[in-house]
This record gives structure tokens, sequence and C-alpha cells, in this order.
């Protein structure tokens, strides 16, 4: 493990790098069916509703579960897992982009979800990112995110992640359910998940969950 403030690193290149270079081998390792906490969404969102899906990467198994019966959008760094997220979820729109740079018009969806993504954005942007979120939603608006266990990572790589270089960098989950609430949301569920592939044996790997609400 390399560590490293984040504006010491263009962790731009190393996720779009590291998920160019790992995502086929990424891809066949991902569980293909939504882990259940995803029900916070479909439960909260009617169907036909928009649902952005920030680090869609290659489609499964969220942009193509959900694009069944949601209009689906999924922003990705990576061009190879858009191109794999356009075959796996073909009923999806996907943009390839960083999230911390993409635009949409205010109470543009209904629902946003973002699955092992947001920590290898560097947290200093995740304030603003998650008021970009808040604008973006439309009021009653739902949001279901998954955040890293540890309790401070200021901004590091390790070069073991499906044998690529990967970036991340957190906040503790206290603080992510203290900037939710400060921008108005309301937690209405909390728990924890595991990493989300089929095969690989990371039994000690939990990813906290949040999924809160904005009035309506």
């Amino acid at each position: 493990m390399n560590a490293a403030d984040a504006p010491s690193i263009d962790y731009r290149d190393v996720v779009r790098d590291g998920y160019d270079a790992c995502a086929l081998r990424y891809a066949e390792e991902r569980q293909k069916e939504p882990n259940r906490e995803i029900e916070h969404i479909t439960r909260a969102v009617s169907a036909g509703g928009t649902i952005l899906e920030v680090g869609c990467g290659p489609g499964i198994p969220n942009a193509k579960y959900l694009s069944e019966n949601y209009e689906v959008t999924g922003v990705d760094l990576s061009a190879s897992m858009i191109r794999l997220a356009e075959a796996n979820a073909p009923r999806a729109d996907f943009i390839e982009g960083d999230i911390t740079q993409v635009s949409f018009p205010d109470d543009s969806f209904d629902g946003i979800v973002a699955f092992y993504s947001l920590f290898h954005v560097p947290r200093s942007d995740h304030s603003e990112l998650f008021r970009r979120f808040a604008r973006w939603l439309r009021p009653g608006g739902a949001i279901l995110v998954t955040v890293a266990e540890k309790d401070d990572g200021p901004g590091y790589t390790e070069d073991d992640f499906f044998d690529v270089t990967m970036y991340w960098s957190n906040f503790s989950p206290a603080h992510y359910r203290d900037l939710l609430e400060a921008l108005g949301f309301q937690i209405e569920a909390e728990g924890i998940i595991g990493h989300g592939y089929e095969e690989v044996e990371a039994p000690d790997e939990r990813h906290p969950f949040l999924f809160a609400r904005l009035p309506d």
C-alpha cells in the first residue's frame, strides 16, 4: 500500500487505466444478480422513474437489473467498462466521464445508486459531490450508496486490485451519514454488504451502505 494525499495523485488516470486494464476479468467475477439492498431503491422509485448509477462498471448487476423497469443512466470513467455496460444493459444509457465533472439539470432523477464507486474519488471532493446528488434528485428522491468501512483514507493506491493499481479515498461511514443529514436527507436504512464478487475469496471485505431520501 502506498499512502498519499489525494491532490498528489492524478486519480483519474489511475482509476481509468486500472479499470480499462482489468475490465473483462472484473466483469467475469462480478456477481450477476444485485444485492437485495437494491430493493430500497425499487420500493422508493415508481416503475418508469429515472435512476442514475454512479460508477456503473460493466453494467452488471445493477444497471441491467434496474433498466428492466426504470430509465437508467450510468456514468463511469473507464471506456472499457462503458463498452461492456452498453452490451450488458442495452436498455440503459451510459456516459463515459468523471462524476465530479459530469453535469445534469436539477431535479433530473428519482433515485441515485452508487455501489463500490465513491471511494475511487478523492474524499476532498465528496462534500461537493453529495451536494450535486441532492440537486440532481427530485423532491422525495432516494439515494443508495456504499462507503468504505475503514475510518480514515485520505488517498492511497494498492497494486493488487485484479493485478492493476487502484486508487482509494474515503471518510468514515459516520461522516457520510452526517453529510447526508446536513443536506436534508433522512436516513431510512443502513447496514453492511459484501464485496460483490461471485468467487473472490475476501470474506472480511465489508461495505457499509446508506439509504436516504429527500423530503417531498
